[in-house]
């Protein structure tokens, strides 16, 4: 008997040791410092990243709306690219009152919210978890580091993303302490950041679905009483999901293509599949994935997704019961990929890295649960493989980070991943920019080999033809472009600058009214201003030249406000407007036209000062003008 009493001793003591070394019942501070310090890390490229050739200038760049941070008025009730997020909007325009074109604030300010959102995804699985640090630290980490998740906190129009995705976390972390506690202030605060996450990004409608998956995991029944309880969570997002699709459909955002119920099926189950996949194989990310061409068979991959589905279906009702921890990280990946999924058309890609914002964090859930039974609740033992694995993505975080460096180096390397007629008509436009047009030429042509039917790359290659004089070769584009999309306004815009070039004003003004009533489009205020000048119609000219720089300051439409105001007798105005263009661009013509607004109000001296500045640049000055003043 003795002899066994001394067994049991060790044994006691050995279990006691064991539980030193299990996940501590505190949070250390070291874990979420280690967490942030890691994710920043691997995202530091982001810092010294640029604007991209893509949404960026209708959100920012070009975007007027942001300019006046003292009169929001305009800003909070206009949609932009079909989505009404005012908040966004608002974060935007405070970046652009603190560092204006340049864009290191924008990404200083995503890059922090990203931060933020990892300490949320901490803060909401540790609850989730009750408690349960691996978990918690597994699903924070590889949130924060994962190279999926590199488009919505590198990419500035992306703002969107992380900005909706605090919210929502912190209206899940309320909706759970509310289960939790019967706190009906931790229910209106579920509600009152719901609000806040619609208004950042319609996305969010999703929210009142995902607070089932956090009733399963919490072993709820589902009762009238759990559907009754949603219904505050569902009229906001119903309003919103209702405005976000009739403002998407006006933009023509949603695509109308003449592909089979069952394709569109295999599409979305191909994302479910994709997206699983690239959480494990993180590597081949693109800034853009095209669907596949119509006019071929489907490749293999789509035809294996609705198996890889069914797995997951079948892996729901094995586990329903058994595994609740598992089952509601399944869910909460499919509801959150729901409404991206490509079964309703949305864009021009079959997925993007961007949707896996929020999804991603119920298979990290499932990652750090696995890990846990492995390591036996050991933290110790867990950290040796979170580190491991941590260290792998956070190595192709930082890659892919500097992937978004700039538009060149995004658009190169979408090219060379998945390449698609985007991507090619996006280096062909920068290309134009810098003045290359035989290689501009080149990507519009390999653009348009891709995707015959694509009226973007037609229309830029119709640019081209312009540029080059080729008039009909241009006409042909752009007629080609509106068959294809018949509201496709560049196309519209770029008809009317090409009958002002055959001096056919009235026809130019019916493509411009056309593109100007689907869109206030500023090239289009321009041309419109331009068919009234050479029509007389000075006043409407006015209107329209003024519209355009309230976009975009330009040196020869304020000449042109000048001349428009000269032809009316305005000469003050005209002097006011041409000072400005001689500020920005000192051109000759624009001296010129300044000597003879000064000619009009009797001001002799200066009206001979501007005209000698303008010939002594080269420019051929009327002699009947130069006798008038006296010069000949």
């Amino acid at each position: 008997m003795a002899k066994k009493r001394k067994l049991t001793a060790p044994q006691k003591t050995s279990s006691v040791k064991a539980k030193k070394t299990h996940a501590p019942t505190k949070i250390p501070a070291w874990v979420l410092v280690v967490i942030l310090i890691m994710t920043f890390l691997a995202f530091i490229p982001v810092l010294k990243a640029d604007f991209v050739l893509l949404d960026d200038p209708d959100y920012v760049t070009e975007n007027p709306l942001i300019r006046h941070f003292s009169d929001l008025g305009p800003l909070i009730v206009t949609p932009i690219q079909g989505n009404y997020h005012p908040l966004t909007m608002i974060s935007l325009a405070l970046n652009y009152a603190i560092s204006g074109d340049n864009a290191w604030s924008y990404h200083v300010l995503n890059l922090l919210l990203h931060l933020i959102n990892c300490f949320l995804v901490f803060r909401l699985t540790y609850l989730l978890s009750t408690k349960n640090l691996i978990i918690a630290c597994t699903t924070a980490l590889f949130f924060g580091i994962h190279p999926m998740h590199v488009e919505s906190v590198a990419w500035i129009s992306e703002r969107k993303d992380v900005l909706y995705g605090l919210f929502f976390l912190a209206g899940l972390i309320s909706y759970t302490k509310y289960v939790d506690t019967s706190s009906r202030k931790q229910y209106f605060f579920a509600l009152l950041f719901l609000i806040f996450s619609l208004l950042s990004k319609p996305a969010a409608v999703i929210f009142p679905v995902a607070l089932f998956c956090i009733d399963l995991l919490r072993k709820r029944k589902l009762t009238s009483k759990l559907i009754v309880e949603k219904i505050p969570f569902f009229i906001p997002a119903v309003i919103i999901g209702v405005l976000t699709v009739a403002a998407q459909k006006q933009i023509g955002a949603t695509i109308d293509t003449p592909v089979a119920i069952g394709t569109k099926i295999l599409f979305g189950l191909y994302g479910v599949m994709m997206y699983a996949v690239k959480a494990i194989i993180p590597v081949n990310l693109s800034p853009f994935y095209p669907f596949p061409p119509l006019n071929e068979q489907l490749p293999t991959p789509y035809y294996i997704a609705p198996l890889f589905f069914l797995g997951l279906v079948v892996l729901i009702f094995v586990l329903w019961r058994k595994n609740r921890a598992v089952t509601f990280g399944i869910l909460f990946y499919l509801v959150n990929l729901l409404l991206v999924l490509q079964i309703f058309s949305v864009g021009g890609a079959v997925m993007a890295d961007r949707y896996t914002y929020l999804p991603y964090i119920g298979l990290f859930y499932i990652f750090g649960w696995a890990l846990d039974r492995y390591a036996h609740n050991n933290f110790t033992k867990a950290t040796y493989f979170i580190v491991a694995g941590a260290l792998i993505l956070a190595v192709l975080t930082f890659k892919q980070a500097n992937v978004w460096n700039n538009s060149e180096t995004m658009w190169t390397h979408a090219a060379k991943i998945t390449p698609s007629a985007k991507a090619y008509t996006s280096l062909g436009v920068l290309a134009k920019k810098e003045h290359n047009n035989e290689l501009a030429l080149q990507y519009f042509n390999r653009a348009i080999e891709l995707n015959v039917i694509d009226n973007e790359a037609i229309t830029n290659r119709g640019d081209i033809y312009f540029d080059q004089h080729k008039l009909d070769s241009a006409y042909n584009d752009y007629k080609k472009a509106l068959e294809l999309k018949p509201n496709y306004y560049p196309s519209l815009n770029n008809l009317g600058a090409l009958f002002i070039m055959r001096a056919q004003y009235d026809s130019a003004l019916q493509y411009l009214n056309r593109a100007l009533s689907i869109k206030e489009y500023p090239p289009a205020y321009r041309n419109r201003g331009i068919a009234y000048l050479q029509l007389n119609r000075q006043a409407d000219a006015i209107r329209d030249f003024e519209k355009f720089l309230t976009y975009q300051p330009e040196a020869e439409v304020q000449n042109s406000v000048g001349i428009s105001y000269r032809s009316l007798g305005k000469y003050d105005k005209a002097l006011d407007a041409i000072n400005k263009a001689i500020q920005m661009n000192p051109d000759p013509h624009y001296y010129l036209n300044r000597s003879y607004a000064y000619f009009g109000l009797h001001q002799m001296e200066e009206a001979k000062k501007d005209a000698m500045q303008a010939k002594q640049k080269g420019l051929v000055i009327d002699p009947n003008y130069l006798k008038a003043l006296g010069l000949q």
